[in-house]
């Protein structure tokens, strides 16, 4: 696994993503979708495996959640899973903190 330094102190994730938002991030060339729930930080693939909908102009629902643009899939942010098993799994990525900063894990 690779892992990559997303923010180097909870002050700065805290102000750079508001609690209930998404944002794109760039990581080695790719782009992923940054996710910031009252449980914590999310990230996961940018783009809907159903029709490749922006997932970064979804919208987070209280199940911790984000909700497809397009079609409204929901897909659970720990694992990916889309709830009502409609289409494929979004990839999700393991986030954690290392002292105060935050890392993702990208394979």
């Amino acid at each position: 696994m690779n892992k990559h330094l997303i923010f180097d102190s909870e002050g700065a994730a805290e102000k750079a993503v508001a609690i209930n938002t998404i944002r794109k991030i760039k990581i080695e060339e790719r782009t992923y979708a940054l996710a910031r729930t009252s449980k914590g930080y999310s990230i996961f693939s940018s783009s809907c495996p159903h029709a490749g909908a922006d997932l970064t102009q979804g919208r987070l629902n209280y199940l911790n959640e984000i909700v497809c643009p397009l079609h409204a899939y929901q897909f659970n942010l720990l694992d990916g899973e889309e709830t009502s098993k409609r289409c494929p799994p979004i990839k999700t990525y393991p986030t954690f903190w290392e002292g105060d900063k935050l890392y993702v894990n990208i394979k």
